[in-house]
């Protein structure tokens, strides 16, 4: 290969470093917009021009969307002008897919290759190849049945607390009940209890969850050297992308494959490292010469997505992160207009005015798809989706309903788990439920109890049901036909075999609103786009079609929803990796942004810190910076107070709406932040109130005593003024600062 090749036409010196790099480990230190897909695409594209055969390499990503870009350049690079199908796209995500899958290395993400790694060799560990695969729903319709079981009240203990107990269990290597006990839980033997039967519900169904899908092949990789040896042999060149999202499992996954690897490369931005909550730490990435003796660490230092005023403002924000690397971040767009700062009266007015701005954009032609509001929790877009809503600007929710969580695809796979593996009681419970069988949790029960005395599996003893006979009577045809059909052919023969086709097109003729309130054509218009999805896999019989089933069933974790011409909302966790035009982050308020629950951490600090940074480094073109006075979260109408976060931006380098006058930080509790605004035309238009600091004057000799107060606490009075209706108290609380209160507006208890 030689640096006149195509693939070089669009590198920069820092991304063709990476390309050529070749013998041992290498990371790949890439910002935001630094073009890091670019770099390992060309990577791949070298080494196997460079005569490495396509299925020595390995390529891990966190999510299918990435998985799918990076699969799709590297097919159309490798077909040389020949367009591939869209069958082909979808069908490369596993190895040895299509009639061309020898000819691609394999690219997806770590529970992919988990699933994988289960299928070729889960029976040394006792699991069937035929193995279903649980997602978050389906491991709490397990929980809710064991809890029931169990005598547990669910209202107390819902099904989703343990959801997140054992998976941390699992993440961390540890039991449920150590689990419980590093988490404080109260009830350290019902979490035991719980996840003893929640094993057996999942050695019973022949299921695995989604931490198994690393946990496992990690202690198959441990515990049998042969199988170690077989994939580092097989796996000669190892990428994995977003390294700084690794949680300790896929960090000890990545280490067993990359110590035997000819080449291994990690590409992250701990400067974007945003899901501590799931146990994901940069610690791997900071720490990867010590973890890989002889590494070469290279910069990609050019940001090739934002212009250098938001950059410039970016950058003076992350750099007050102590837990990071010193990187160089060169913009390649100059100029650009400056972040502006947008201080609204409450949140129902901040709606409003990015609704406004919005609108005006939108008439002076830019794209809808190419805007997009960020906000820390779920419950602030109410008040924004109104506002749209009121001026008739279209947006989706990303992270809303996908298409694989559809009650009707749900179903779809649901029948299709059970046909491969007819122990998986959960999928069984669900496909008894439409068209209905007659068959309820207690005849369920009395087969799993009769399987159990009779040490006989599940499948046998559910067979004997008179209502569900002819089911399995219908499962051994189409099992003893399944190897002349295609997965498409495979999942029309079941769903119709089973009466849930003929079922659908039976209520589509009904009057009346599907599951998800849509007219309920929609669900069978759902199961033919299913068909379609099921076309795109070559092949015939159960390996294709369990290639399928895996498929669907991973990407039921990641939403769709993003073809629509409309604005985009989401939170911040789910922007990462896009990319607008135009970027709306509203919220910057202390106990959203940072969020209340990592104030009295620094970690979690810094982790909010780079949740902001990744919201800022979005924006190709313009950044609104917004934020409420009084906001109503959750049933709570309090003052806020204006995000720590904005303490780290020079004022030189952003816009502001009106001024804000600042004593301290919030960090400081003896000189609280207090707003002090310019009173604009257009702040007027809007009835603003002007917020100052109050200075304590008069006496009545209420001074010193203690107050509690139903939204701020607990506080010290400092003075009095004014009498009867028109009392009112000045006092000090220790988040809220000081606050004037008219007496008679307010449920006060005062105490010494």
């Amino acid at each position: 290969m030689t640096l006149s090749d195509p693939i070089f036409t669009t590198l920069d010196p820092d991304q063709r470093q990476a390309v050529l790099h070749d013998g041992g480990p290498l990371l790949l230190v890439a910002g935001a917009g630094a073009g890091k897909t670019r770099a390992i695409v060309a990577r791949i594209l070298r080494l196997i021009r460079d005569g490495v055969s396509p299925r020595s390499i390995l390529g891990i990503t966190f999510t299918n969307r990435a998985a799918g870009e990076m699969r799709e350049r590297v097919v159309k690079a490798l077909s040389e002008g020949v367009a591939p199908s869209a069958g082909d796209l979808v069908a490369h995500s596993f190895p040895s897919s299509g009639p061309r899958g020898s000819n691609l290395p394999w690219l997806g993400t770590f529970h992919a290759f988990g699933a994988v790694m289960l299928r070729m060799y889960g029976d040394r560990i006792g699991l069937s190849p035929r193995f279903v695969i649980y997602d978050v729903r389906d491991q709490n319709d397990a929980l809710k049945s064991i809890l029931k079981d169990l005598n547990i009240d669910e209202k107390k203990f819902p099904a989703s607390k343990f959801v997140w107990l054992i998976e941390r269990s699992k993440r961390d290597g540890v039991s449920v009940e150590a689990a419980a006990m590093s988490a404080r839980w109260r009830f350290i033997s019902m979490a035991e209890e719980v996840g003893k039967a929640y094993d057996a519900a999942l050695k019973e169904a022949e299921a695995v969850d989604f931490a198994d899908l690393i946990r496992l092949p990690v202690a198959l990789l441990n515990g049998a050297p042969d199988i170690l040896d077989s994939v580092r042999t097989r796996y000669r060149h190892f990428l994995v992308d977003e390294f700084q999202d690794v949680d300790a499992a896929q960090a000890e996954l990545t280490e067993l494959i990359a110590h035997g690897a000819e080449s291994f490369c990690a590409v992250g931005d701990e400067d974007q490292s945003i899901y501590g909550w799931r146990g994901a730490s940069a610690e791997p990435m900071l720490n990867f010469e010590r973890r890989y003796p002889g590494a070469r660490v290279i910069h990609l230092s050019t940001n090739y997505r934002t212009r250098t005023s938001i950059l410039s403002v970016a950058g003076a924000l992350i750099a007050k992160n102590r837990m990071r690397r010193e990187k160089p971040i060169v913009p390649s767009r100059e100029g650009g207009e400056p972040p502006m700062v947008l201080v609204h009266p409450d949140q129902e007015v901040e709606g409003k005015e990015i609704a406004r701005e919005i609108s005006r954009q939108i008439s002076n032609g830019v794209s809808p798809t190419t805007i997009a509001v960020f906000y820390r929790v779920n419950a602030q877009s109410r008040a924004i989706e109104d506002a749209l809503r009121m001026l008739r600007i279209p947006y989706v929710l990303r992270g809303a309903l996908s298409f694989y969580e559809r009650a009707s695809v749900r179903d779809a796979i649901s029948y299709l788990k059970w046909f491969m593996n007819p122990g998986d009681t959960v999928s069984l419970k669900r496909l008894l439920k439409f068209p209905r069988r007659g068959v309820g949790d207690g005849t369920l029960k009395k087969a799993r109890e009769a399987a159990k005395r009779e040490d006989a599996p599940l499948s046998k003893t559910l067979s004997r049901i008179p209502a569900l006979s002819p089911l399995f009577v219908f499962r051994e045809q189409w099992l003893a036909e399944l190897v002349q059909m295609s997965p498409a052919e495979a999942l029309f023969a079941l769903l119709k075999g089973a009466g849930y086709i003929d079922a659908l097109e039976a209520a589509a003729n009904e009057p009346g609103l599907d599951r998800e309130g849509a007219g309920k054509g929609e669900d069978l218009e759902n199961i033919r786009e299913l068909f379609r999805v099921a076309e795109g896999f070559h092949g015939m019989g159960e390996e294709s079609l369990q290639e399928f089933l895996e498929k669907v069933t991973l990407a039921a974790e990641e939403s769709s929803g993003e073809e629509s011409e409309a604005v985009r909302l989401m939170t911040l966790h789910n922007a990462k990796g896009l990319e607008f035009n135009t970027v709306f982050l509203a919220g910057l308020e202390d106990g959203l942004l940072p969020h209340s629950k990592s104030l009295d951490s620094d970690a979690g600090l810094e982790e909010e810190r780079r949740l902001f940074y990744v919201g800022l480094t979005r924006a190709r073109e313009m950044a609104f910076l917004s934020l409420a006075r009084r906001r109503n979260l959750f049933g709570l109408f309090k003052d806020t107070a204006p995000s720590r976060f904005l303490y780290d931006l020079p004022a030189s380098l952003v816009r502001w709406e009106g001024s804000l006058a600042v004593a301290a930080p919030p960090s400081a509790p003896s000189s609280p932040l207090q707003w002090r605004h310019s009173e604009t035309s257009s702040q007027r238009r809007h009835g603003e109130i002007r917020y100052e600091e109050e200075k304590p004057s008069g006496s009545s000799g209420r001074e010193s005593r203690k107050v509690r107060h139903p939204v701020f606490g607990e506080g010290r009075v400092e003075a009095v003024e004014g009498t009867g209706a028109d009392r009112k108290i000045i006092a000090r609380f220790p988040v809220y600062g000081l606050k004037k209160i008219l007496v008679r507006a307010v449920a006060m208890e005062f105490f010494d």
